[in-house]
This record gives C-alpha cells, structure tokens and sequence, in this order.
C-alpha cells in the first residue's frame, strides 16, 4: 500500500505570531525545500497543511467566530476570518510554486460541512483525485460552515484528521505536525518523547499551550487530535520543530529526528 504523510505547518513557523498579518516567507521557502528534498527517497504521497498564524486567529478570536452567529457582526466576521485565511494560503502556495512543488489549494469549506447532529459531513473526492495526478493538496485551518450554528472554526489538525479517515482504505498514512519547539514540552521545558492514551491523563496538566492568540486550543489541542488518530485508526503522529534545519525533511523520510510521538 502507498504511503501517505499528512504534514502540518504550523503558524508559529510560517509567520510572526506576535505582529498581525506578518509571514515568514524565508521559513515557507526552506520547508518548501525540505519537502521537494525528500520526495527525491520518498516515493509515496504528501498532503500539506498550514495554520493561520498572525493572519486568521486574531479577527477569529474578536468575531468569536467559532461560536457561529452570535451577534449582528458575526457575519462580517466570518467573511473577515476567511478572507485572512486565504491570504496567508497564497503566500504559502506562492512559495511552494518557487520551489517547483506542484502545490494546489482546498479551502476547507469547499468540502467540509459540520452539523452537531448527524457528524461532520466532507467531500474529498478532488483530493484523492489531486493525489492520483501526483499534486499535492494544500489545505488550511479556516472558517467553515455549520448547520446549527451558522459557521465555526476547524482547525488544520481537525482538517487533516477528517482527511486521513477518507483516505485510509487507500494509503497507509503518517502525520508530522511542524511547530516552534522541539516537540511536547512539560512545564520543566523538557521535551516529553512519547505520549500515548496510557500517559496522557498523567501528562495532560503539564503540557505547555501556545505563548501567543491560538483560537484552535494549541499544542494539547494537536496533542488530543493525534491521540484520537492513534486510537481510531492507529496513525502515528511525530510533532517536530520546523525552525531546525532538516527537521522535517527527516521526518518526512522517517529517519531519527528528535521530538514527540503520538501513538
């Protein structure tokens, strides 16, 4: 079976968390480099996903936008969030296009639709198409829509996970969540090297979330979405630090690169 790695950038890394609207377009660039390098060994699939950094989760957080319709500007809100969403996926697509990655984007709300009472409902048929024609799809955290609430919030590790059960019966499937640290740390600052439904209850409380605006719940949110892979359908996750050169190209090879397994 072919093998499929799910990776997410997250926005830590591909932007300045602390300064509104503000990419690191030198980061996009090297980890763009680091997957084109590993796909010269790596022979199976790859699906990309970004967060939205200092782009998308400062108007989320003032919209509230992941309550849905709340009030007579959660409207604008939503469009608001989208559009700064999309912004910093062009940025990344523009970047990956420069690096000669044949790089094409799916706004989760073209194919995902949440509805509280009957479960989330998707459409990935054009990913999987994307995957057979040798592209890899670019998906993102983002606004989508909700049938009870209006609209709400998914993730980039919620989106991934909705991908990976789809693709499942066709790929043996990795995920590698790409962050600012060398892993999961506890509140010692010690990277935690495994975590595992045995000793996540044990490590929960000292699992250090995110320094700047994360509307998703950060790192123990990454951690809670990997744990729920692992146990559903027994995807390994490897949470690694994109600002080390390398890193994630090893990873995407599954070579020994330091972090935190999930599984």
């Amino acid at each position: 079976m072919k093998e499929l790695v799910l990776i997410k950038l997250g926005g830590s890394v591909i932007t300045d968390k602390s300064k509104e609207f503000t990419a690191r377009p030198e980061n996009i660039k090297r980890l763009a480099g680091e997957i084109k390098s590993a796909l010269k060994v790596f022979k199976g699939a790859i699906v990309i996903g970004h967060g939205a950094g200092s782009f998308a989760h400062l108007p989320a957080k003032k919209y509230q936008t992941k309550k849905g319709f709340i009030n007579s500007k959660s409207l604008m809100g939503m469009s608001i969030v989208e559009d700064a969403a999309r912004q910093l996926n062009a940025i990344v697509i523009k970047e990956f296009i420069k690096e000669n990655l044949p790089v094409f984007p799916f706004s989760p709300a073209s194919f995902i639709l949440n509805d509280p009472d009957s479960g989330v409902k998707s459409y990935i048929d054009p990913i999987r198409h994307a995957l057979m024609t040798g592209s890899h799809p670019v998906i993102y955290g983002d606004v989508i829509m909700d049938k009870t609430t209006g609209c709400t919030i998914f993730s980039t590790e919620k989106v991934l996970s909705i991908i990976a059960k789809e693709l499942l019966k066709d790929y043996k499937i990795r995920m590698i969540y790409v962050t600012d640290v060398n892993g999961v740390h506890d509140e010692k600052g010690m990277t935690i090297p495994v975590i595992t439904s045995k000793n996540f209850d044990q490590l929960k409380s000292s699992i250090v979330g995110a320094k700047n605006v994360d509307v998703t719940g950060g790192m123990l949110h990454k951690v809670e979405q990997a744990l729920s892979l692992a146990k559903k359908y027994d995807i390994l996750t490897l949470i690694v630090n994109g600002n080390e050169k390398n890193n994630l190209k090893n990873a995407v090879m599954d070579k020994k690169t330091t972090g935190t397994r999930v599984c």
